[in-house]
């Protein structure tokens, strides 16, 4: 029997050991779940361990002001679960998911060339997509002097 959403959301509250500060099924294969930045590398190990097979889609990221958020796509039994994980500005580094999740290498590496989040332990930090002269401490996605959406929206 195929789960739904909200059966690996809840299997997620139930056997995950770390902190999941947030989760939601949007429809029977969409599910959402949040987790601190200093926590993704277990909840990769944890996707990566409890559910077979499992697929990372993409990593995709947003610059909200204050935080980057860093959205980690896996597909696994039909089911699309998006783990969310925001860096604070300041801190701007998160762990690699790479060693667990090789996947993950590419999608890594842009999000650390466009956004500017330290990728943490990345086998690879070599530049993807920008030229070598491109002005290092310059992100093209990123959204610099703003505070957040709603004071600017």
């Amino acid at each position: 029997m195929a789960l739904t959403a909200s059966e690996l959301l809840d299997q997620i509250q139930s056997e995950y050991q770390g902190e999941v500060t947030g989760s939601r099924a949007d429809s029977d294969v969409d599910a959402w779940t949040q987790v601190p930045a200093e926590d993704i590398r277990e909840m990769a190990r944890f996707i990566m361990e409890t559910w077979d097979p499992v697929h990372l889609s993409t990593i995709t990221g947003v610059d909200n002001g204050r935080q980057i958020e860093l959205l980690y796509h896996f597909v696994t039994n039909g089911i699309s679960l998006n783990v969310r994980a925001a860096v604070d500005k300041g801190v701007d580094r998160i762990e690699t998911i790479t060693p667990l999740v090789p996947a993950a290498i590419m999608y890594e590496r842009e999000v650390q060339e466009m956004l500017g989040v330290e990728i943490a332990g990345h086998p690879d930090p070599r530049r993807l997509v920008l030229p070598e002269d491109w002005p290092d401490g310059d992100y093209p996605l990123r959204r610099e002097g703003v505070e957040d959406d709603e004071e600017n929206g």
